[in-house]
């Protein structure tokens, strides 16, 4: 049999070129491995052939066995094929279907593992996965391998020995993120963890932390002084505030807050809590008014309150607003937004506003009303007549003295009658009592949004507004 063969996995009647191997590994063979590999390749067809040996290699290619035995070797580096026999020299071709791994040249990075084991001198690196994640590391982010090494040491004198490659390999991450690539970067960005020592030592003791910093709470604090400008007073009273609890995790989150807030120095930062304190009290009393209780408000602040707030309502406004839902059975924080969305686009953010618009609206259903009973009938105002009311006054431009005499003239019919003889006399031009031939036809006005309403009667409208209508709690 000859010396080049398939393996078990690798039985085909065709020999062909994968793809895997013209993207994975010919860039990784110099001219000579190539070369071998795929003579070696075609002989697999027939294994039988006289051709099939390291002599005709050897002629083909002008070079000695030496050499050839040196190309497979390499090859085998490289997964592709298995050395199965030194005398006489034979090589089984593998699969290479999904399989591969990334394969590295043993002198490329002969320094770089002297110095890992040197770092690591009660670790016995036997196996190649130990040094392989290190490369992957290096070859996907380009970093040089100094600059990993460098990093690795001072893990390492920080954590010991027991740290894994895995913990390096992360810490290397961040500070790429950070920008931190050459030995130039990688001694600066030591130095300045140094430096935090004695800030560190005040802020675990006013956090009541014991044990050591370790260095992703240093990092926390190169962020919180270098990336987001806190000062070490202000990082020390937002550590106090915390009393204890949370430890930098919490303090990490509180400070977040403060610069989402733009609240950075010791100052601004009690004026956040002041206010932070009102506006969870206001939560409180809008959830009690409407019947609620949430043990947590923090949600709600966020989604509800804080969005009031930044529209321009006041606690007092809010509380009204809260008011009036309960009367009317809204019960829920949803519920109360809409309605609160409502006065909003109306532009109605106070107390004051929201009570006149209440007010004015319902002296509009008063005249609507009337309008309705000029007709002949006795019913309740409806949103549609809501919507023919707005059309005929504020699009028709009709005053209200032409709209009740319409209205007198469609006695027994419903209000869609006095909508079609308004739109005929609107496509006429008639827009007077005198136009509509009414001379001497007197009324009296619509009411006029001037008269005082106790909160009871508003709340009791409050829920029967057109803006209101087909809302869902």
């Amino acid at each position: 049999m000859g010396f080049c063969t398939l393996s078990k996995d690798n039985e085909q009647s065709a020999i062909l070129l994968e793809k895997s191997f013209l993207i994975n590994y010919l860039p990784e063979c110099d001219e000579l491995q190539l070369k071998v590999y795929l003579l070696g390749l075609s002989f697999c067809s027939n294994p039988n052939s006289s051709e099939n040996s390291v002599e005709f290699i050897c002629d083909a290619l002008s070079v000695t066995s030496e050499d050839v035995e040196k190309a497979f070797g390499a090859l085998a580096d490289m997964g592709l094929v298995n050395i199965t026999s030194y005398s006489p020299f034979a090589v089984s071709y593998k699969s290479i279907k999904g399989s591969y791994a990334k394969h590295y040249k043993k002198d490329k990075y002969a320094d770089f593992n002297t110095q890992l084991e040197a770092l690591f001198p009660s670790v016995a690196f036997t196996n190649i996965n130990q040094y392989t994640v290190y490369y992957d590391f290096i070859e996907e982010s380009k970093i040089p391998p100094e600059t990993l090494i460098t990093i690795a040491r001072y893990c390492v004198n920080l954590k010991g020995e027991k740290i894994k490659a895995n913990y390096i390999i992360a810490v290397a991450k961040n500070w790429l993120e950070e920008g931190v690539r050459t030995l130039a970067d990688v001694d600066e960005k030591i130095k300045q963890l140094e430096t935090t020592n004695e800030a560190m030592r005040m802020i675990s003791k006013a956090l009541g932390k014991k044990s050591e910093v370790d260095l992703e709470e240093k990092d926390l604090y190169l962020k919180w002084t270098g990336s987001w400008g806190f000062n070490l007073d202000a990082i020390l009273f937002a550590a106090k505030s915390l009393k204890s609890k949370g430890g930098f995790a919490r303090l990490d989150n509180l400070l977040d807050e403060f610069y989402r807030n733009n609240s950075l120095s010791v100052k601004e930062m009690q004026e956040y809590l002041d206010n932070k304190q009102a506006i969870y009290k206001l939560a409180y009393s809008v959830n009690k008014t409407l019947g609620l209780y949430y043990e947590n408000v923090e949600y709600i602040v966020e989604k509800y309150i804080n969005n009031w707030l930044g529209r321009g309502f006041d606690e007092s406004a809010i509380l009204l607003v809260a008011e009036y839902c309960l009367a009317n059975s809204i019960r829920t924080l949803e519920g109360m937004n809409k309605r609160i969305a409502k006065f909003y686009s109306e532009g109605c953010v106070s107390v004051q506003a929201i009570n006149e618009h209440l007010a004015t609206l319902m002296q509009r259903d008063m005249a609507i009303k009337k309008i309705i009973e000029l007709t002949g009938y006795s019913r309740n105002v409806s949103a549609n007549d809501r919507d023919m009311f707005k059309v005929w006054t504020e699009m028709w431009n009709f005053d209200y003295e032409i709209i009740e005499y319409g209205a007198s003239l469609c006695q027994g019919k419903p209000l869609s009658a006095l909508n079609n003889l308004l739109a005929k006399w609107k496509s006429s031009g008639v827009l007077t009592l005198e136009q509509a031939k009414a001379a001497g036809f007197s009324s009296s006005n619509a009411p006029q949004p001037t008269a005082a309403y106790s909160k009871e009667q508003l709340s009791e409208y409050f829920y029967s507004l057109e803006e209101l209508d087909g809302l869902e709690d």
